[in-house]
């Protein structure tokens, strides 16, 4: 399956972007739930990627501009350590491509709480350009 991808450009980088919403449910779907799989067999304990996992597949979604600011990252992988110096080492190899004009795919927030469910390494190299805004796809529990 291919998705039709459009590009725009927000602040200082560019974004590859789904805008309808049953194709950012597919692209979600096929991609990030197998990403968090994943995750999930190598570190059962992280009880966030089960959460998210539950979660996404009852999700309805909508592409929106919003506030970085607004972005609250889960508390507990936030605060993990091993979490953190993984960031910091994939935030620095990724913001290289991203300054060459590598697009970038928007964040993934839960509305309830805007809670960033996926883009840790994009959300950490627009914070570091100070960039007020990203795309995100914004999912809620219908």
């Amino acid at each position: 399956m291919t998705f039709p991808f459009e590009y725009r450009k927000l602040g200082d980088f560019t974004y590859n972007l789904l805008s309808d919403p049953g194709e950012i449910k597919s692209y979600l779907l096929k991609w990030i739930m197998s990403e968090w799989e994943l995750d999930h067999n190598e570190a059962p304990e992280e009880h966030w990627t089960v959460a998210w996992m539950a979660a996404l597949p009852k999700m309805e979604f909508t592409l929106q501009v919003i506030h970085l600011d607004n972005i609250c990252p889960n508390v507990d992988l936030w605060s993990a350590e091993d979490f953190q110096t993984g960031l910091q080492e994939r935030a620095d190899e990724r913001e290289l491509s991203m300054l060459r004009g590598v697009s970038i795919e928007p964040l993934l927030v839960n509305r309830h709480g805007f809670e960033l469910m996926d883009g840790y390494t994009r959300y950490t190299v627009l914070k570091r350009y100070k960039q007020n805004e990203a795309y995100a796809y914004v999912g809620e529990v219908e």
